[in-house]
This record gives structure tokens, C-alpha cells and sequence, in this order.
């Protein structure tokens, strides 16, 4: 039989034959009933002499490869067109007396099939068991099997070929005349089961033993070969019943091959423990066939195939795992190696290495001095534990991901991994300032875990543990009278200042975040008289920031610092000023200057303007100094938690570790699901550094504030534009988002939408040179009526809009029907003025302003009714300009209006907003920006 690879052509035209053409075929072959053979181009002819004589002819394709057709002249084929005997005797002439002319053929596909199949199927061969008993093969015979099952009484001898698996089997095909056929471990095994006991066979043939009770397999052997290294092989497997012949010739072989006691573990089958026996596939390649395996010496055994898959061969002959490798081999189960068939793990293996993500679960404090703690952190491993310095030194050592404790795998926690921790100056304890204690403290849960001396732990707890009734700032010259809450504030913002810690105020809209900081910075300057200050805030509050400062706290000596003449006030400010209130951009181009100031607080107000780490204005920020840094925000997240870690950044870099470590175990988490576990430990984290409270927590005594959807239609003309802008830059819009391929058009997806909300406000935003007295607008109409029933009643009302064509046209419209009013958008320079005039004028009925404008740094308290004309990508915007009516200050009942036109994108948006607010409010309870966060399917609904 030809070796593995190569061509055998024999089979391949044995399974396209009737058996009985097939067995005249050798006939005719052994009476030597073929002649005349000639070649030509590709073309090999002979005849055949049968009852009558026959001319077979075999076209091999001209590259070689293949033979494309092959015919008789006899009936049989030309009438059938099935193979015939003819053409069995003269393939077997030509692979048995002149195999070169089948020497190029493809030993994979080396024959087109012919057009009509076998008639009848092969009589399986019969197996003979150990016990003498027969059943029926499993295996399919194969071409020479069949010719020396025909000829057996002309074998000659029978031979291993090289000592196995292979056997030689020498016939007399034709009188005089021996050729031979050599078997594989399948062929060989079906024959030996054929012919048991022959007496011409050789000794060493005639002791092998054949064996079908499937006891073999091809599997995986896994065994530890050091205290951090696995091995891993493609082995033959064997359980060993020593009760059976075939094993009791194995057993003189267990001195060359590895056994001893094994798990067994496979797919859908139970867990077994036993002993076995294993042969390594390097060792034995030769010796594995599809049905059964050899054994030198011993004999042939059946396998069981089913339970190996293809990719079985694909894995290594054998590879050693060490140190990392080895863990998450152990942490998967050896899943790679179990998808693809049975493996067997050694007693070191059998029971799983207990792979653990440890919990902190004690802190030792050792000592205290100078600001810094001397600690001993340690993780609990069940009812063990490992310290966090023994980790942190292996770790420093080996940088890999997972280190051996004994018989545990440890899983380096990230927290040590991602965080800049030092030992003492002996290695054996971590040395940490009060931000890295409070880190440990949030991964720890509380003070309950700390362990050391009492009177230690005490003045730990007391400076570390924020308590509001233990904080007493004192407060002398300013003229403000703080709320409870607002004490409460203050104390917690000197709490950090006497540790050099820093803030986020993230008090909601409205509770007086800028006189809580007026309040610090007062008790400051108590406790210190030559202290410096610097505020930074929108442009839009700068003069805002500076009434409230000149009414509640004059003993701080604010400045303005802004205006193309600031730079004339530089040399004032470190002689006459205490406090510098300066905006974002000015603070941006003046970075030089302003960072050589060693500021004693740094106030940021509206800082989500810093949310974004790439932008040269955070960076900025970054460069100033000061003993204690607070961000002023009601939103101090926007578009994600990704903005609450740079604020972090900023007030406590580094606290919540690189932004690789907090996207791997906070945003990733907290945006795939709601998991309580995640959410708590962040909470622990930032709980300390941020303070936030409602309205609703906190004001019993503020009115009422009554939110409203009012629904209103598009107009005839409406309608049309609206359909129109669909057809003509909607929908193409849409086929682009479906390719999947594409990158996603923002800039022009929001031009459309932009354009669609424009039509729900007014037919005349989107119509040239449009009078908006010529046109009809739904919406329009409905905030006419809401107006006359507003000022019917007495009340004053403040109007926002995202667009300025919009307000001009109700400006345009209020000064149609003489009603006193006042105007704010970007544009507006006396921004003050027109406050003051809307708060104190009882005459002007109504505030018009953008949304963006309006919506921050300003008190409209006078006013209480809000009218939201069209809406924001997000409800954060919207809350921002409600609270500058509904704050303290505010004595009425509040109802805010929210326009909105059936049937059109605008109850899409209210949907999606809806929806975008869960995860961030479980830390700061508001959202915005969601526009850029939408996916494409939100994308084509709005479009839709």
C-alpha cells in the first residue's frame, strides 16, 4: 500500500465498481488477459480478452493531474456507462506493471467519477475477535484487500514492514509471478481480523493481537513539570483492564511510554478517573490510522473516533506552558485543547487551581508622620491571606499578570498593577499619602477593616472621614447667610482644604454653589490673611461672579481680569486684589502669567467647559497651582463617565488610575450592564472628592416645579416642506448609515436634522426671505395661545430657543402686539443690565433668550413660567435654563412648558433623551451632548 499522501489509484477506481466486475477484473489481470498497452499524448489504450476481446482507452487530462474519462468498448459500458471488468483488469495491469503512467495523477482527486454509479455495495468483510467470535468490519475494504481476499489461497508470506504498523503481503497474482501490496495500520488490522492464525505469516505477525473493544483514543495529556509549567501533548490513550490479552501484552511496554492515574475529561461526557496509558503522537505518528492505532510488539486497536475532531491534529505535538501561559490555561479550562477531543490531566492537575481575582480585606496601619502612612494591605484568599507588598515585589520583579501563592494562582489585581505604589525605604510596607490611603479605603469599603492601635485609628478616622458637625470654618467679614445645606458645603470644602485635598461641587442648579465657595474662600482668608484666589468661569457670568463677590464677601478685593487693557492690571493684582476672576479663554492665553501665582484656591465655575482632556484649556488648567483646587458644575458629566475621570484627572491626577484601568473596570462594565458591584466601588471611589445635592433632597421650602409636554401639528405647509427635506437629503442619508462600511456623515445628518427641527418651529426659518406673518407654523400658533393665557393671568414668562432666526421672529411678533420684553443670545454685550431690567421691571413680561446663552450664570427668578420652544438633544440643557427660574430666590409655583409637534423627529428625540439619562445620574444625575453618542440605528429612526 502506498504511504500516507500518495497516490493509491487503485482505490479511488474500486469504490466506483460492482465487486463482482471488480473480482473479474483480477481474474482477467491474474490470466494475464491484457496486451497491446500503447501511449499517445495523454491517451493510454490496450485490449482486454474476456468471452470477447475489448478495447479500454484512458484519457489523462494534458497537465497530468487527472483522468478525464475512461471507456470500453463493451457492452457493459457503452450501453451503462458504468465501470466494466475490462476496465478493472486493465487499471490493475497498468498500477501493477507500469505505475509510471499514473505517476503525475493528484493523489487527492486523481479521477472523474463516472456519470452512473456502482451498482451494488461492497460484502463488508468479517472481523474475528479475540474470543474466536466474528461481527461485521466497521471499515470499508479497499482495492487490495479485496484482490488478496480473491487470491488468498496464493499468499506467500506476510511480514511487518520496518517492525509496524505497515505489514507486507506477498500473492502470486499470476502463475511464477509474486508481487506484493503494502497495508497501512487500518488495511493492516482488517486483514489480520481476515486472516487469523495464517499459517504464512511470520512469527512476529503472528503474535500481534487485534482488538475492537474501542478501549484507545486520541486525546490530550496535560501534566505540571515544574511549579509554574504545564505540559501539553497529542497523545494515543489507553485504559488499562489487565484482565485482557491485548493488555497483558501492553503491559511489558509501561517501562517506554508514560501511565500512571489520570482525569479523564471530555465534552458531554462524565468526569472518569482511572489508570491509562499514553503514547505520545511524536513518538508515533506512523502508528495512528482512522480506525485503529498500533502498539509495537503488541498488536492493532480500535479507536474511538467520534470523540476527536479535525482540529485535533492542528494542535502542537507538545508545548510547554509557563508562568502566565500556564495560569490562563488553567483559568480556561484547557478549552482549546477540550473543544477538539477528550485530555487527560495528572494528579498535580486534577483539581482546578484556585484562580483568584483577590479583595482587599484588611489594611494594617503601621505608622503615621509627615503626611505619609506606612501600610499593610492584604488580600483575603479564602481563609488565607497575601499581603499587597509580597505582590507588589513579584509583580516589580516578573511583570506578569498572574503569580503562584502555594497551590493558588493570584490574578495581579489592576489596582496594583495600574497605580504608581512605593515601598518604605525597607520593602516591607507601602508608603501612601492621604490619596492613596483613601484609594485603599474605597477599595476596602470602610474603617471597619483597619487594623492597628486604637488611638492611631482614631486620628486616622478623624481626618480622613469627612464629619460635618466636626468641621468648624470660621467665616469673618462676609455677608452671607448660608442655607444648612449650604454649612454643610462649607465644611465639607474646608474638610479638604485642611487636608490638601480637592473637590467637585456638584450641587444641582440653583442651590448656591458660587456662595458656598464665597464661604471657603472667606474662611480662608480668616486663616490666613495674604491669601491669593483665582476664579475662572464662562465669559458669559464673569460680571455675575463679580456683583455677588461685591455684595456677599467685599472683604476678598475681587478683580475682573479680562479685556484687551488686562494686561495693565497684572501689577495691581498681587497689591490690591485678593481674589482674580478671569474667563476660560483669557485664563488660556495669559497660562504664562497666571501659573507662576501660588494660588491658595482655585475656583473652576461651569467646569464641564474642562471636561475634555485633549483640549489646550484643560491642559491649561493643569498648570495652576494651588493648595486646594474645587470645580463648580450641576453637569459635571455630559456625554459619558469618561468626563468625570478627567475632571478627576484634574482636581486628584492619578486617583482613578490610567484611563486604560478605569475604561477596564468602570466605563466598560457600567455601560454593558447595571452591575450594582462596579457601580458601588466607583461610588466608594469618588464619594470622598464629590459632593451633590437636589433640590429635591434639600429645598422642602422651594415651590413647586410642574414640567408639561405640550403637543401641537404641522400646518398644511409644514407638512410638505417636511416630506420634501425627507426625500431629498433624508433618505439618502439613510442608505449611507444602512452600509455598514461607511463612515457615519455627522456634520451632515445633524445639518438635516437641524433643518427638520427648524420647519417644526416656522415655515419662514427655512424660506427665503420669508415674512413670518405670510406663513402658518403649529407650533407657532400653540405658543401664541399659551402666551395670552400667561399674560392674562399677571405672570411673567421666560422663552428659550436653540435658534436666533426663532427668537427674532417672537421678538418680531411681541413687538407686534406691544408687549415690553427683553433679548439675550451671544450677541447681547449688557448682559447684567437686561437681567437687572427683566427681574426689577415689573412693565417687562417676558425673557427671550437662546438656550445656550441663557441657560447659565443668570437669575430670572421673577419670572414662572418657562416656555421650552423647541428642544435640546438632551434634558441637561433644558434643566440648566429651567433652574435659573426655579432656585432659591423663586416664591411661586413653576410650570415649564415643553413644546413639541406630533408625528415628527421631535417625539423621537424625546424618546432617546428619555432613555440616555439611567447610567450616568447613579453618580451625578445628569446627561447631555447625546447627539454625538447616537448609533447609526438612532440615526436612521430620527431620519425615518
Amino acid at each position: 500500500m502506498q504511504k500516507a499522501g500518495k497516490l493509491n489509484i487503485l482505490d479511488h477506481f474500486y469504490k466506483h465498481l460492482d465487486e463482482s466486475d471488480w473480482l473479474n477484473g483480477v481474474d482477467l489481470y491474474q490470466d494475464g488477459r491484457i496486451h497491446s498497452i500503447s501511449t499517445y499524448e495523454g491517451l493510454i489504450s490496450g485490449k482486454v480478452k474476456g468471452e470477447t476481446t475489448a478495447d479500454v482507452r484512458i484519457k489523462i487530462q494534458p497537465p497530468g493531474h487527472c483522468i478525464q474519462w475512461i471507456e470500453c468498448t463493451c457492452r457493459k459500458n457503452r450501453s451503462l456507462g458504468v465501470y466494466c471488468e475490462h476496465i478493472a483488469a486493465f487499471v490493475i495491469h497498468i498500477e501493477r506493471e507500469k505505475p509510471e503512467l499514473f505517476a503525475t495523477l493528484d493523489a487527492a482527486s486523481p479521477i472523474k467519477p463516472p456519470a452512473v454509479p456502482r451498482r451494488s455495495k461492497i460484502t463488508p468483510p468479517t472481523d474475528f475477535l479475540e474470543d474466536g467470535s466474528q461481527q461485521t468490519a466497521r471499515g470499508k475494504a479497499k482495492a487490495a484487500q479485496t484482490i488478496i481476499q480473491h487470491l488468498k489461497g496464493n499468499i506467500h508470506s506476510v511480514q511487518l514492514i520496518n517492525r509496524g504498523p505497515g505489514l507486507r503481503v506477498k500473492i502470486e497474482i499470476k502463475e511464477g509471478q509474486v508481487t506484493h501490496y503494502d497495508l497501512g495500520v487500518d488495511d493492516a488490522a482488517r486483514f489480520l481480523l481476515e486472516h487469523p492464525r495464517l499459517p504464512q505469516a511470520s512469527q512476529e505477525v503472528q503474535n500481534l493481537v487485534v482488538s475492537t473493544e474501542e478501549s484507545a483514543e486520541l486525546a490530550s495529556r496535560f501534566f505540571q513539570s515544574g511549579p509554574e509549567k504545564v505540559v501539553g501533548e497529542r497523545v494515543i490513550a489507553l485504559a488499562i483492564h489487565k484482565k485482557r490479552k491485548f493488555y497483558e501484552k501492553l503491559s511489558t511496554l509501561t517501562e517506554k511510554f508514560a501511565h500512571g492515574n489520570y482525569l479523564r475529561l471530555a465534552p458531554g461526557e462524565p468526569e472518569q478517573e482511572g489508570s491509562f496509558l499514553f503514547v505520545p503522537i511524536k513518538n508515533g505518528e506512523k502508528f495512528v490510522g482512522d480506525e485503529y492505532l498500533f502498539f509495537p510488539d503488541v498488536g492493532y486497536i480500535q479507536h474511538r473516533r467520534e470523540v476527536v475532531s479535525s482540529g485535533w491534529k492542528e494542535l502542537p505535538l507538545s508545548r510547554t506552558f509557563k508562568d502566565d501561559e500556564a495560569a490562563e490555561l488553567a483559568i480556561e479550562r484547557y478549552q482549546a485543547y477540550l473543544q477538539v477531543g477528550p485530555i487527560y490531566l495528572d494528579d498535580a492537575l486534577k483539581t482546578p487551581a484556585s484562580i483568584q481575582a483577590p479583595q482587599l480585606s484588611q489594611i494594617a496601619v503601621l505608622t503615621q508622620g509627615d503626611g505619609w502612612f506606612r501600610l499593610d494591605p492584604r488580600y483575603g484568599l479564602g481563609d488565607s491571606s497575601v499581603s499587597m507588598v509580597q505582590l507588589m515585589k513579584q509583580w516589580g520583579k516578573k511583570q506578569r499578570k498572574y503569580l503562584k501563592a502555594g497551590d493558588t494562582w493570584i490574578k495581579v489585581p489592576d489596582m496594583i498593577t495600574q497605580h504608581p505604589w512605593e515601598l518604605d525605604e525597607d520593602g516591607e510596607a507601602l508608603r501612601v499619602d492621604t490619596l492613596g490611603f483613601l484609594r485603599l479605603k474605597a477599595s476596602l469599603g470602610d474603617f471597619d477593616q483597619l487594623v492597628g492601635s486604637k488611638k492611631l485609628l482614631n486620628e486616622i478616622r478623624n481626618q480622613l472621614d469627612f464629619v460635618p458637625e466636626s468641621q468648624e470654618p470660621v467665616v469673618h467679614g462676609a455677608r452671607i447667610n448660608l442655607r444648612q445645606y449650604q454649612e454643610n458645603g462649607l465644611k465639607w470644602l474646608w474638610w479638604l482644604y485642611r487636608n490638601s485635598l480637592h473637590g467637585l461641587l456638584a450641587d444641582e442648579m440653583g442651590l448656591g454653589k458660587t456662595h458656598q465657595a464665597m464661604a471657603l474662600l472667606s474662611a480662608i482668608l480668616t486663616e490666613k490673611p495674604n491669601s491669593r484666589f483665582l476664579i475662572i468661569c464662562p465669559t458669559t457670568v464673569l460680571d455675575h461672579w463679580l456683583d455677588k463677590m461685591e455684595e456677599f464677601a467685599p472683604e476678598l478685593t475681587s478683580i475682573k481680569f479680562h479685556g484687551p487693557k488686562r494686561t495693565t492690571q497684572l501689577s495691581k493684582i498681587e497689591k490690591d486684589h485678593r481674589t482674580v476672576i478671569t474667563s476660560y479663554g483669557v485664563m488660556l492665553r495669559d497660562i504664562r502669567h497666571l501659573s507662576k501665582i501660588p494660588w491658595d484656591a482655585l475656583i473652576l465655575d461651569e467646569a464641564h467647559f474642562v471636561k475634555n482632556n485633549d483640549t489646550a484649556t484643560y491642559q491649561a488648567a493643569c498648570q495652576l497651582k494651588s493648595r486646594i483646587r474645587v470645580c463648580l458644575t450641576g453637569t459635571p458629566m455630559e456625554n459619558h463617565l469618561g468626563e468625570l475621570k478627567n475632571l478627576f484627572d484634574f482636581l486628584v491626577p492619578g486617583y482613578l488610575g490610567s484611563d486604560e484601568y478605569f475604561k477596564k473596570n468602570f466605563l466598560t462594565p457600567l455601560e454593558s450592564n447595571r452591575s450594582p458591584e462596579t457601580t458601588l466601588a466607583l461610588q466608594r471611589l469618588i464619594h470622598p472628592f464629590k459632593l451633590r445635592r437636589t433640590k429635591d433632597q434639600v429645598l422642602s421650602d422651594l415651590p413647586e416645579k410642574i414640567e408639561d409636554l405640550r403637543h401641537c401639528s404641522l400646518s398644511d405647509e409644514q407638512i410638505k416642506l417636511y416630506r420634501e427635506t425627507l426625500a431629498m437629503k433624508a433618505t439618502p442619508l439613510v442608505d449611507q448609515l444602512k452600509n455598514q462600511t461607511s463612515p457615519v456623515p455627522f456634520l451632515h445628518v445633524f445639518a438635516t436634522l437641524s433643518l427638520l427641527k427648524q420647519i417644526c418651529n416656522h415655515p419662514a426659518l427655512v424660506l427665503e426671505n420669508a415674512d413670518f406673518r405670510k406663513h402658518e407654523s403649529g407650533k407657532f400658533g400653540l405658543l401664541k395661545e399659551l402666551l395670552e393665557e400667561a399674560l392674562g393671568s399677571g405672570l411673567k414668562i421666560v422663552i428659550f430657543s436653540q435658534f436666533v432666526g426663532m427668537i427674532k421672529i417672537i421678538e418680531a411678533y411681541l413687538n407686534d402686539i406691544k408687549v415690553r420684553h427683553v433679548v439675550l443670545t451671544g450677541q447681547t454685550k449688557n448682559r447684567g443690565q437686561v437681567i437687572k431690567d427683566f427681574q426689577n421691571n415689573p412693565e417687562i413680561k417676558i425673557f427671550l433668550g437662546s438656550l445656550l446663552a441663557g441657560g447659565v450664570g443668570i437669575d430670572l427668578t421673577a419670572a414662572s413660567v418657562v416656555i421650552h420652544y423647541d428642544r435640546w438633544w438632551n434634558p441637561s440643557k433644558e434643566n440648566q435654563a429651567t433652574d435659573r427660574v426655579h432656585r432659591i430666590g423663586q416664591n411661586r409655583n413653576v410650570q415649564v412648558l415643553k413644546l413639541q409637534t406630533r408625528g415628527t423627529l421631535e417625539e423621537k428625540i424625546d424618546r432617546m433623551i428619555r432613555a440616555k439619562a439611567a447610567l450616568i445620574e447613579r453618580f451625578l444625575d445628569r446627561d447631555e451632548e447625546v447627539f454625538k453618542t447616537l448609533s447609526r440605528q438612532d440615526l436612521i429612526e430620527l431620519l425615518s
